[in-house]
């Protein structure tokens, strides 16, 4: 298998209902338009000059795609869920780095603890943030499991 460094990123979050909390996760992913690709979980750095795009379109079925997200499910009725992904963009587009958290919050508390993660990765290496992104995204339980999930999808095209 060949590797390159991704050269486009989609940043995005969305919550579904499903059956199972697996369905309901496999249901959220598919609103991000990345439930039919195997997700190959990342840690949490961007590459330089990478290019922000609005939509996830024309992923070929089975294609492995590096991905850093947050994922949270609940079956418990009256339970609100929340996933998050703070992404810092240092200066000039040079690179970042991407935090995610997920918890029994609100999606403002969920972005709060993403954007103060990102702001101490910054700062230990002492790096200057041009800019943050965020996903958010939270969802209550009522009568069928829910899951809530905040992802970057890295391209390598």
């Amino acid at each position: 298998m060949t590797w390159s460094t991704p050269k486009k990123a989609f940043i995005g979050a969305a919550t579904a209902e499903g059956g199972t909390k697996l369905n309901a996760f496999d249901n959220a992913l598919l609103k991000l338009g990345i439930g039919n690709v195997n997700l190959v979980k990342l840690s949490s750095v961007i590459p330089a000059h990478i290019e922000w795009i609005d939509e996830v379109h024309d992923v070929p079925i089975g294609m492995l795609l590096p991905t850093v997200y947050a994922h949270i499910e609940s079956d418990e009725p009256g339970m609100t869920i929340s996933a998050a992904l703070g992404v810092g963009i240092r200066k000039g587009n040079t690179g970042g780095l991407i935090y995610e958290y997920s918890g029994y919050c609100t999606k403002e508390k969920a972005a709060e603890v993403a954007r103060k993660m990102v702001e101490e990765g910054f700062k230990v290496r002492g790096w200057e943030l041009e800019e943050v992104k965020m996903a958010a995204v939270d969802i209550t339980v009522e009568d069928k499991p829910v899951a809530a999930i905040a992802a970057v999808v890295m391209f390598p095209y």
